[in-house]
């Protein structure tokens, strides 16, 4: 720098024209804050930049109030008012640049105040709309303001007046109710009296012919014990009604099974089960390549075993090389008289294609007479043929595990378990029952046996009753979460 003062000024000046005049801002940037914008009066009118909250953006803040909105056209509509604003500003101002909205406010006078309680619907453009107010039917006066993006409100525009329509014997003559004039949630608890519905879909609801006695009832949701599917439900008004019969239309879950009909009969009694114990009759449907259709018509639960069973089965032949079923079965109670050791005695005729059967088994022993063209055969129990695999009855908290539990005896008498099954309630309770054997599987003679289990450590003896229900009793330990079927075995006689 020169030690001559003149010629130091000089140098200033020549640097700070050169400073005024250069691009301002360039290669700048914000680094966590904001460019806060006034005005001439030195009032802020925006953020540009990181904003209070954290994030960031532009935002408006003050600027002046927007001017009022030209007054709506209010119309009458069924329990509402339409309200339609066209967009105008009063005395042909323009809309503001930072417009947000026009909000409808709805009051019981002309001098009412708009207010957050007043406020029922907003229109979001400049462009104008409408929109529908639902009211009762009183006369109303209707005020419009707008909004800025800096939420400021404008002076409201002034009052119009409107009165909702009301149907009358005009209104709902025949053909008079239609989409136009029937507002979206206009009818709310009513009651819709005498006529004709035509054309329309119960959703999500519960029809009825009456509230109590003798009515059908069409719900997607029974009340328990019942299945919950939907179901049209038969009462029947009597005083000892337990469950009422139903009707319904179902499937497994894993699409294995028969698409099945099941109509019930109303229950007197709920079975050990926690079930209805009724009469039942299910037609299956026939599937391709699978299995022929269908019926099962059974007097009582087959799950009660504490009472005896009547059903009648029929099924149809798979294609020209299958043969039909035909087979009426018939089951004491456990301590009906005759049946020694509380083991019922049981009986079944049965018919298939040109082959004729009858089997009655007993704690006495079990005879098979079959009547063929060719010879009549008469079977005792221990010349009697191989059993299919059957499924057990499980019991409430336990599930098929990855293979469900069955049972059969073979040709030798000797009773196999076999598949897993899931625990829901892990305790073992001494004495836990956890399903039942099927007709024509239950041993002679109580039979215990160790079962797989989840844990580690535990042992559990399973018990085999003559009634067919299988019980747990812990040895060592007393929790799992399976059970383990594989390789149980013990004689069935």
């Amino acid at each position: 720098m020169p030690a001559d003062l003149g010629t130091r000024i000089t140098q200033i000046e020549r640097m700070l024209r050169a400073v005024i005049r250069s691009p301002r801002l360039t290669n700048a940037s914000i680094e966590g804050g904001a460019v806060q914008v006034y005005d001439e009066h030195g009032s802020l009118r925006a953020l540009v930049g990181q904003q209070p909250d954290g994030t960031s953006g532009v935002t408006v803040v003050n600027g002046p109030p927007p001017p009022p909105p030209a007054p709506p056209s209010v119309a009458p509509a069924l329990a509402a008012l339409t309200v339609t604003w066209d967009g105008a500003f009063a005395d042909g101002a323009a809309a503001p640049l930072d417009f947000a909205r026009v909000e409808v406010h709805v009051g019981p006078d002309a001098g009412f105040e708009p207010s957050q309680g007043t406020l029922r619907d907003t229109i979001e453009t400049a462009q104008g709309g409408s929109v529908t107010v639902p009211l009762p039917y009183t006369t109303w006066w209707v005020k419009l303001r707008a909004r800025t993006l800096a939420g400021v409100a404008g002076p409201a525009t002034t009052a119009v007046e409107g009165t909702p329509r009301q149907a009358a014997a005009a209104d709902i003559q025949a053909g008079a109710v239609t989409a136009e004039s029937l507002a979206a949630d206009a009818i709310t608890g009513k009651h819709i009296v005498g006529g004709h519905i035509d054309g329309a879909i119960v959703t999500g609801s519960t029809v009825r012919t009456g509230a109590t006695g003798s009515r059908i009832v069409v719900t997607p949701t029974p009340p328990a014990p019942l299945e919950q599917i939907p179901s049209v439900l038969l009462h029947s008004a009597s005083d000892l009604e337990k469950a009422p019969g139903a009707l319904r239309a179902s499937t497994k879950s894993d699409g294995t099974s028969y698409p099945t009909v099941e109509l019930t009969a109303p229950a007197v009694q709920i079975d050990r089960w926690n079930l209805p114990d009724t009469s039942a009759l299910h037609l299956h449907s026939p599937q391709l390549h699978e299995h022929g259709g269908a019926f099962d018509l059974t007097a009582s639960t087959s799950l009660n075993r504490e009472t005896g069973n009547v059903s009648v089965y029929g099924t149809s032949g798979r294609g020209p090389t299958d043969t039909a079923l035909f087979r009426i079965s018939v089951s004491d109670g456990p301590e009906a008289p005759g049946n020694e050791r509380g083991l019922p005695a049981r009986t079944f005729a049965e018919a298939s294609g040109a082959k004729f059967t009858v089997r009655t088994a007993s704690a006495d022993g079990d005879t098979t007479v079959t009547m063929s063209p060719g010879a009549l055969a008469v079977d005792g129990w221990v010349t009697r043929p191989a059993t299919d695999w059957k499924l057990l009855f499980l019991a409430p908290s336990v599930i098929a595990g990855s293979q469900a539990p069955q049972v059969r005896i073979t040709a030798t008498g000797t009773l196999e378990l076999c598949g897993y099954a899931n625990l829901t309630d892990t305790e073992i309770r001494s004495g836990r029952q956890i399903a039942t054997l099927p007709d024509g599987y239950w041993p002679t003679g109580v039979r215990r046996v160790l079962v797989p289990l989840s844990a580690g450590g535990t042992v559990i003896r399973l018990d085999i009753n003559t009634d067919g229900s299988l019980r747990l009793y812990p040895m060592v330990g007393n929790r799992a979460s399976w059970i383990g079927f594989d390789g149980v075995t013990c004689r069935a006689t």
